[in-house]
């Protein structure tokens, strides 16, 4: 009787252990199978602290993360088909330009003036496309991370002169003065050669929209846990509905599109410093001033 007794508890523990296996496997290839069709609404023993629980767990995160890489994906290829479509818009007209020029050349016929004038226009026209096409370079390799930026504790009047050297023969021919107002050199974090192409950035445009004769203003203003660099001229302006537009990838002012620009450098301005930890703003009252402000980290004490 015992003996029996003992067999059937043994029949019954082995029937058990095999029906537990069984939904075991069953359960496991639910996971797979809501693994493979990106179905992260798994529901069954998520509540339970037990090995198919956490089994059940991991394969939700799975999925999460795989979809979250989905859109990722997504979301570049529209930004790479987005960049492909500005660049191709921005060097039609350079090109265009160029092309009608030598056109034009190729026949003949034409003064030694006017011969003079068309190379005069091709030369601009493929240093507009060198420049648009370093901007470009710069801007993806940013954008991707291919350039880490390295910012160190140091002094900020070097970086604001270099900036200034780079502008100076753009403003003496619209007779534009650039004036920095007295301020104690600060030890602040930045990268001294990309924060001087930022600053840059942000001095051609100033001289390139402001009127003949002016001037260009540089302060700078120590805060708790900021720098404040002022750049403030008296060109045509921003209107505020604006103010945010202008730091994006191409984006061009209502008031500005009669002059020649391609849209980058304000963006580039915004990367370089975001890079870094740093923000920029601007100020704006149309046809009266413009003041765009950056914001480095100070050093910690």
């Amino acid at each position: 009787m015992t003996i029996c007794l003992a067999a059937l508890c043994c029949v019954l523990s082995v029937f058990l252990s095999w029906r537990y296996i069984q939904k075991t496997y069953a359960a496991i290839d639910t996971i797979f199978d809501s693994i493979l069709a990106q179905k992260a609404g798994l529901s069954f023993e998520t509540e339970l602290d037990s090995r198919l629980s956490k089994l059940t767990h991991k394969a939700i995160k799975i999925v999460q993360m795989n979809s979250a890489d989905v859109v990722q994906l997504g979301q570049e290829k529209q930004t790479i088909q987005s960049l492909l479509s500005d660049m191709s818009h921005q060097m039609k007209t350079p090109l265009s330009s160029i092309s009608m020029y030598i056109d034009l050349l190729l026949e003949g016929n034409l003064s030694s003036g006017e011969q003079r004038e068309f190379f005069t226009r091709i030369k601009a026209g493929t240093e507009k496309l060198g420049w648009l096409m370093d901007s470009l370079i710069k801007m993806s390799r940013l954008e991707v991370g291919a350039i880490e930026l390295a910012p160190v504790p140091a002094g900020i009047k070097q970086t604001i002169s270099d900036s200034i050297s780079m502008v100076l023969a753009a403003a003496a021919k619209k007779n534009i003065s650039i004036q920095a107002e007295p301020f104690m050199d600060t030890p602040l974090l930045h990268d001294r050669k990309w924060t001087v192409e930022a600053m840059a950035n942000v001095l051609e445009n100033a001289v390139k929209y402001s009127e003949a004769n002016s001037k260009i203003c540089i302060s700078v203003e120590a805060l708790p846990l900021y720098t404040k660099i002022n750049f403030t001229d008296h060109g045509v302006g921003i209107a505020p509905e604006e103010w945010n537009s202008i730091f994006k990838r191409f984006y061009r002012g209502k008031n500005v599109k009669m002059t020649d620009g391609a849209g980058l450098g304000l963006y580039l301005a915004s990367l370089i410093l975001e890079k870094q930890g740093g923000y920029i703003l601007v100020d704006s009252e149309p046809n009266k001033d413009t003041t765009f402000s950056m914001f480095l980290q100070n050093c910690k004490k």
